[in-house]
């Protein structure tokens, strides 16, 4: 009985792994993401080292983040300033629309609701990036493109993304402290979404179940 107890291998034990390993990596990601810039590799880094060490049994995953964060820095940090850029213009429009409709205006509720679904494809492709790019070799442009294309295609995965981000933003604003395990918890989510979809584009072997060489 208690030789099952202290068995490392004991499910007890690995469940609690798992979860030092996902605070370890949420927290590395709010450090990283403090510039903004770089937030887009360090969600590159986060999605690489969950899916490959937490969920796919890879050793360290820390020293995994630190490789993919420098590996897609570059790339990543341009994607990161224009589709932010994007998304900060978008939440300016709908906080506009809002005070319209506050203000009584017939049509701006129908107009807000509208953008809000609108909204929905520039953030679920978002959702899509930054995970593609730590899987995949993209340039910048060749990066949106194929995450839009996936967000659409993808349409069902694709709203659980975002209503995977949606949950965690309000669980954030509502209670401060699980912010630092949401990330990862957010990531290990995203994997079980995106893993399926990816092992289709990935050479036999390869991936977070059976890792390259």
């Amino acid at each position: 009985m208690s030789s099952g107890i202290f068995n490392p291998q004991n499910r007890f034990w690995q469940t609690l792994d798992h979860f030092a390993d996902l605070l370890i990596l949420s927290l590395l990601w709010l450090v990283c993401s403090l510039p903004l810039i770089t937030a887009g590799a360090a969600s590159a880094a986060l999605y690489d080292a969950v899916a490959r060490c937490v969920r796919g049994g890879e050793p360290m995953p820390w020293k995994r983040f630190w490789q993919t964060f420098r590996r897609e820095l570059p790339c990543a940090a341009l994607v990161t300033a224009v589709w932010g850029g994007l998304l900060w213009l978008l939440t300016w429009a709908l906080g506009w629309i809002r005070a319209a409709a506050a203000a009584g205006n017939a049509a701006a509720p129908l107009v807000l609701v509208f953008c809000l679904v609108l909204l929905v494809l520039p953030v679920g492709a978002a959702c899509w990036m930054f995970p593609l790019l730590s899987r995949f070799t993209f340039r910048p442009v060749g990066l949106m493109l194929t995450a839009l294309r996936l967000a659409v295609g993808c349409l069902p995965r694709t709203v659980g993304l975002v209503l995977i981000i949606g949950v965690s933003a309000l669980l954030v604003r509502m209670l401060l402290i699980p912010v630092v395990i949401l990330p990862g918890a957010a990531a290990w989510l995203f994997a079980a979404l995106l893993e399926p979809v990816f092992r289709r584009y990935q050479p036999a072997g390869a991936g977070p179940d059976n890792p390259e060489p």
